[in-house]
């Protein structure tokens, strides 16, 4: 058996989805308009645990000033304030580029956003090592403060399963903040420090946080599988309206896109076959229909249900020319399944993005269009 593939029915038994359902794991599905949901995602939470943590952090100064002396609370209270500080250019950071955001540009918010704390520790650590060579006892409450700043890392490694990323996307990230801790064990870069314990530290690092990712990624997986339900329409298949209208504002405001071609095609279904009367065969229909647009659809084109007898496509970088081959196609009835259009006539409507002033006018434009081919016909 193919070991990816016995890999892939084991996580499905795991998640409990279908064993054809795909498990993201290392790969996030392929989709425009799901990365740039996905990064949208990443830099709201982004935000709220940036203006929380803002709070959070300088409160415990507090803390820190109750549990340890003068000496040790004064360079803690420096790290905190800068660490806060970065936090908020943070935040600021993420309100800026919400609306056109990346992929890229939301997954290194994230490797800054944990790299905030995991660097504080860094710093923060020595100066509990050179406190407490200069104290031959600490009490029990200061002891187990430093053993909470020590568990630091898998924490880091834990959040990462609040953000909807793969383990692929997730394992630099993890394995940065290890290393890190990894420096702080060797004082320095001297690897002889590092002794058996300071190795299982490690491992326990990376077990503990990586089982709340892997957590996290099923748990990712399954909401993209209901989102996908959402955004697909049960009888067809193809995409919902309001999913396309999301799809073509994103194609709006991406600015690598602007360079090419958006465009939309509709086209009004003929009336149904005499023997479709009832409605198993109605349903039969209009997968039928539905199956047909995709059979022809191009890279980078997408099927959409624009309203109950309304097909159509929303297509990034094709020419009028490909669009309109393919909506031909579509108006033809020898591509199509026996029965579905027989020589009824289907009208076809499409205008290209740089003559609208946005994806509302787009789509209105074409409807409009259509309209008046009916009317006409």
């Amino acid at each position: 058996m193919n070991p990816a593939l016995f890999l892939n029915k084991q996580l499905s038994y795991f998640a409990g989805t279908a064993d054809e359902s795909p498990i993201h794991l290392f790969r996030a599905p392929a989709s425009p308009l799901f990365g740039h949901e996905r990064a949208r995602i990443v830099l709201r939470r982004m935000e709220v645990l940036s203006w929380v943590f803002m709070i959070l952090v300088p409160m415990w100064i507090l803390a820190d000033m109750l549990i340890f002396p003068p000496e040790v609370v004064g360079p803690l209270v420096f790290g905190r304030l800068m660490a806060t500080l970065f936090l908020g250019l943070l935040l600021v950071f993420s309100l800026v580029v919400m609306e056109r955001a990346s992929w890229l540009v939301s997954y290194l918010s994230v490797l800054f956003l944990m790299a905030i704390p995991a660097l504080f520790e860094l710093y923060a650590q020595p100066v509990f090592t050179a406190w407490q060579l200069t104290q031959p006892h600490i009490s029990q409450t200061q002891d187990a403060a430093i053993f909470l700043y020590r568990q630091l890392p898998i924490i880091y490694i834990s959040g990462l399963a609040l953000f909807p990323m793969t383990l692929g996307e997730s394992l630099p990230i993890a394995l940065a903040i290890t290393a890190i801790d990894a420096v702080v064990d060797m004082d320095g870069l001297n690897l002889n420090a590092l002794h058996a314990a300071h190795w299982a530290g490690l491992w326990v690092v990376l077990v503990t946080g990586g089982t709340a990712v892997l957590a996290g990624v099923l748990q990712f997986n399954l909401l993209w599988q209901n989102h996908r339900l959402a955004d697909f329409d049960a009888e067809t298949g193809l995409m919902k309206r309001a999913a396309a209208m999301d799809l073509l504002g994103w194609l709006w405001r991406d600015k690598s896109a602007v360079a090419r071609h958006i465009s939309v095609g509709i086209m009004a279904l003929p009336a149904a076959p005499a023997g479709a009367g009832d409605e198993p065969a109605q349903a039969k229909w209009l997968a039928d229909e539905a199956e047909c647009l995709r059979q022809q659809l191009l890279p980078d084109m997408y099927g959409v249900r624009w309203s109950s007898r309304w097909f159509g496509v929303v297509s990034l970088g094709h020419t009028p020319r490909e669009l309109d081959d393919l909506m031909n196609t579509m108006r033809g009835y020898a591509f199509a399944p026996v029965g579905t259009h027989g020589h009824r006539p289907v009208v076809v409507a499409e205008r290209l993005a740089d003559q609208c002033v946005g994806p509302n006018n787009l789509l209105s434009t074409a409807e409009r269009k259509l309209r008046q081919a009916l009317a006409s016909a």
